[in-house]
């Protein structure tokens, strides 16, 4: 017997623990872009064009990070429904977060350093 498509779009489990994993990734990733965001507002006016820079390389980071994390949800939420071995995953998405969050420290030092500087 096949599966209809309402069926097969709705979660293997409610309130299991993928769609919960799911939604705190979102918050992650929906945090980050909020703090590079902030540090490139507080970071321009100190040192310029490479925090906007960096703003972008951070903010398209974390774009690919969600999109990471919601094709990941994805496959395992198909894998669950087909009840087959479930696949190796790749790391990516969660490279790209770290890069994101390492690119929110260089604004952070860039900041810190542009406010010791007098003009």
């Amino acid at each position: 017997m096949t599966e209809t498509p309402d069926a097969a779009e709705r979660p293997f489990d409610p309130g299991l623990q993928p769609e919960r994993t799911l939604l705190a990734w979102q918050r992650t990733v929906l945090a980050l872009a909020v703090a590079v965001a902030a540090g490139v507002r507080f970071a321009a006016p100190l040192v310029g064009a490479a925090a906007v820079i960096l703003g972008a390389v951070g903010l398209s980071l974390t774009l690919a990070a969600y999109i990471g994390v919601r094709y990941r949800y994805r496959r395992m939420h198909a894998e669950l429904r087909d009840s087959e071995a479930l696949a190796s995953r790749g790391a990516w998405p969660f490279a790209a977060l770290a890069a994101a969050t390492g690119a929110l420290g260089v604004l952070a030092v860039l900041c810190v350093v542009g406010l010791g500087v007098t003009t």
